[in-house]
């Protein structure tokens, strides 16, 4: 039996930092239906982040605190990234190819 272990405490028993920074937004859909659907605003720019554009890490259990924010400075100079690059992430994480008609 595998045990669930949460982002941040794999981070920590890698001995690495917890930085976290955008969100993907769901709402309800427009045609009024109710179902979820990904937030428009998700797609072309680069993701919204709710941390007004700096990466956090309240939650890292790193124990190292001049080194977590280090890491949280060089995350700073990475892009976020956009709707197809976040699709790409999920098929990815999820196994799957993604293909263009």
């Amino acid at each position: 039996m595998t045990t669930f272990m949460t982002p941040i405490a794999q981070a920590e028993a890698q001995g690495t930092h917890y930085i976290e920074e955008a969100r993907v937004y769901l709402m309800r859909d427009l045609d009024g239906a109710d179902r979820w659907v990904i937030d428009p605003t998700t797609f072309g720019d680069a993701l919204f982040s709710e941390y007004d554009y700096e990466p956090q890490n309240p939650e890292c259990l790193c124990g190292r605190p001049d080194d977590c924010a280090a890491t949280v400075e060089r995350m700073k100079a990475i892009d976020l990234p956009n709707g197809e690059e976040l699709l790409q992430m999920l098929a990815d994480a999820l196994g799957y190819t993604v293909s263009k008609p």
